[in-house]
């Protein structure tokens, strides 16, 4: 091979292009890996990822439906609370829970851990 003989001093040495044709595997192939890694980060692992927000968004909804049920069972009690009539049925119905009864009246209470003298068998 003389010092002329340019085509020898060409093939002997190893092709490298950007495109990846032939030789060692340049930086180029790696390049793909960053944006990768930035989606991976901003779409699941951070605090701020879509997934998470995507999961905050279906907690505010269920939280917001929970805030219109408890709205609308605070209203209905407090109307119930402005009708003396209503306030009249609830104040006995708690006293009468509490063993109290009306002037005549007579309760009968029947204990359940006695047994019945009707079902006791005789043997």
């Amino acid at each position: 091979m003389s010092p002329r003989d340019i085509t020898g001093r060409v093939l002997g040495k190893p092709l490298r292009s950007p495109y990846g044709y032939g030789g060692t595997p340049s930086r180029a192939h790696w390049l793909w890996l960053l944006p990768a890694a930035w989606l991976l980060w901003a779409g699941v692992l951070s605090d701020h990822s879509l997934w998470r927000i995507s999961r905050l968004h279906l907690e505010l909804s269920s939280a917001r439906a929970e805030l219109q049920r408890v709205n609308g069972e605070t209203a209905r009690l407090g109307s119930r609370l402005a009708d003396p009539r209503e306030k009249a049925e609830h104040a006995e119905a708690i006293l009468r829970a509490q063993g109290m009864a009306r002037p005549g009246e007579i309760i009968y209470r029947f204990d359940s851990a006695r047994p019945d003298s009707v079902r006791v068998r005789v043997k």
